[in-house]
């Protein structure tokens, strides 16, 4: 049985693996060892952070945590409150068993608690698997973005 929660001090080392398994998914390329470093560091930052707006939860499984979900909540303006997930990961063994579901319906729950008027995540183009799963747990594509890289 799966268990949603936030974070213990126990689940600070399963989530920096996890924050970087993360990065190379999303990455095309391979993960400097800098990249790497940065990384654990952002995902204790991002581990011990007590902002108001942002939440972290974790997929815990027997005591043992096996994904994390990460959002925040930004207001434009008095009454444009947005919700942005910003991650979520769950270990391969334990995927596609409705634990990232279950994870982003607690994180949207949240969101809606603080009032948020929409709630948005942005993908990368190589990110096909995680478009799928997002458009299964209700998201719809509302924008396309552009960047332009310097030919340099």
């Amino acid at each position: 049985m799966v268990k949603i929660r936030e974070p213990e001090e126990k689940d600070l080392m399963h989530f920096t693996r996890y924050s970087i398994d993360f990065l190379h998914v999303a990455s095309f390329e391979r993960l400097t060892n800098e990249e790497v470093r940065n990384r654990k560091y952002w995902a204790a930052d991002q581990f011990l952070a007590k902002n108001p707006n942002q939440k972290l939860l974790v997929a815990d499984m027997n005591g043992r945590m096996i994904g994390y979900v990460l959002g925040i909540i930004e207001s434009h303006g008095e009454e444009d409150v947005y919700g942005y997930v910003r991650e979520v990961f769950v270990d391969e063994f334990y995927r596609r068993e409705g634990i990232g579901t279950d994870l982003c319906d607690e994180l949207i729950k949240w969101m809606y608690e603080q009032e948020a008027k929409a709630i948005q995540v942005s993908l990368r183009p190589h990110q096909n698997g995680v478009s799928e799963f997002i458009r299964k747990i209700g998201f719809s594509s509302v924008s396309t973005l552009y960047e332009y890289q310097s030919k340099e």
